[in-house]
């Protein structure tokens, strides 16, 4: 995945260093063209005026350093050495008169050439002397710029990431959005090139929302439809049940039993489903959360009792919860539901609390049949069953219990044991919510 903060740094960085480079470049031709002009003319000025004023007895510069020197060389008319100062080094008088450029001692000098009617006169200086000039120049021009790089990228790394600061917080938004969000997403700082896409996006939660309302409202419709002929179904069985029938009609009577029981269970699941995804938020309430476990695992005794599993609830010390009551009911109801329905007869289904630093957590053990590997990713999805075909079920329960956790801001954890084979199913909430039951006088 590509940044578009770091790909657009990139480019600038890489676009200040190759303007630095070429104008530092640019810098050093210009000087040095400047320098070899200003320094010819001070070949030149020198040569005219060691033609007027030579004498013998002027002592050389002792702070200049060697390379800055200049070499002067006066000859006579028969081409006899009049003069010479400088460092020691044998430039022949060149054949003509003006600029020349020659090798001598292994460097190379630029020499000019001038004569008066008696004399001839030559100077010569170091190209290695000009190039330094020019060197420091351009280093003098270039140092700043080069210098303000690091500034200009943390001002425009400052500005790019104050345009991108919006997308931070349209990214935020969307990861905090539940999937029945159906406000449209915020343009505030948003860069302009983006805001068509965040439009769209908005256009698409729409139809999303449509999408959603018309399947809750089809499986509502069609759940409250299946209820009345169920239901009507069932009494017209319990009235054959009560007639005397053999042997054969009675079972086939007690299976048609069965079998609106299951449909009348699935269509209340379908019914809890619906409540769930219409996200009623329900108010906060005080609840006990031994009291609330204990009154839930009363009612699925009877079922428990009817299969041979042991049902327990493990005795904690009571602690008040502040939370949506009907939501954390729905969740350890499942809980409970999918353990007692799971475990063969002569299981056990524990159920206690325990904290775990900030958070109280409901945990429903059972020694069930566990779940398959390959099917622990997809326990939330809907209609999904990994349990073994002989055991009924309708693959909502979890689903509708991780819409209602997701809801209320609970953390819902299902997992095979590791100590025996079955489940662990955990609900946990923040203690945030949670206050301690007043201590009795």
């Amino acid at each position: 995945m590509t940044s578009l903060r770091k790909t657009v740094m990139n480019y600038v960085t890489g676009l200040l260093v190759v303007i630095g480079v070429v104008a530092a470049i640019t810098s050093y031709h210009f000087v040095k063209y400047e320098v070899n002009s200003f320094q010819d003319n001070a070949l030149h000025e020198v040569a005219m005026a060691a033609g007027f004023v030579f004498r013998q007895d002027i002592e050389p510069r002792i702070d200049a350093e060697l390379e800055d020197q200049l070499v002067i060389q006066i000859w006579d008319e028969t081409r006899t050495p009049l003069h010479r100062s400088g460092p020691v080094v044998d430039i022949p008088l060149q054949a003509e008169l003006g600029y020349a450029d020659v090798t001598a001692g292994g460097e190379r000098w630029r020499v000019f050439r001038s004569r008066d009617g008696n004399h001839a006169i030559q100077v010569s200086q170091r190209w290695s002397a000009r190039e330094e000039v020019a060197a420091y120049a351009a280093a003098g021009a270039s140092v700043p710029l080069i210098a303000a790089i690091p500034i200009a990228w943390l001002l425009i790394s400052w500005a790019v990431k104050r345009v991108l600061s919006g997308l931070g917080k349209l990214s935020s938004e969307i990861g905090e959005r539940s999937a029945d969000a159906k406000d449209a997403l915020g343009l505030q700082g948003v860069p302009l090139e983006v805001v068509p896409l965040v439009t769209a996006m908005n256009s698409l939660i729409e139809r999303h929302q449509l999408a959603l309302e018309t399947q809750r409202r089809f499986v509502s419709d069609a759940a409250h439809e299946l209820r009345t002929p169920l239901a009507a179904l069932q009494i017209q069985i319990d009235n054959l049940r009560a007639r005397e029938l053999s042997g054969p009609s009675r079972e086939i009577a007690q299976d048609l039993l069965d079998g609106i029981r299951r449909a009348s269970y699935s269509v209340n699941q379908l019914m809890t489903l619906v409540r769930a995804d219409a996200s009623i938020e329900s108010e906060a309430e005080t609840v006990d959360a031994q009291d609330l476990i204990g009154l839930i695992a009363s009612g699925f005794a009877p079922v428990a009792e009817a299969k041979g599993v042991t049902l327990t609830v493990v005795p904690q010390p009571a602690c008040e919860l502040n939370v949506r009551a009907d939501d954390l009911r729905l969740i350890v109801s499942n809980l409970i539901d999918n353990a007692v329905r799971y475990t063969r007869a002569g299981g056990t289904v524990s159920i206690g609390t325990q904290q775990l630093e900030d958070h109280l957590v409901i945990e429903v053990l059972d020694t069930g049949c566990g779940i398959p590997e390959a099917a622990l990713p997809h326990l939330y999805d809907r209609f999904f069953r990994a349990a073994p075909v002989d055991i009924d079920g309708t693959g909502l329960g979890l689903a509708i219990a991780k819409s209602a956790a997701d809801r209320s801001g609970f953390v819902l954890t299902i997992e095979n044991r590791s100590d025996v084979v079955g489940v662990r199913g955990q609900v946990a909430i923040r203690l945030g919510a949670a206050v301690p039951a007043a201590k009795a006088a």
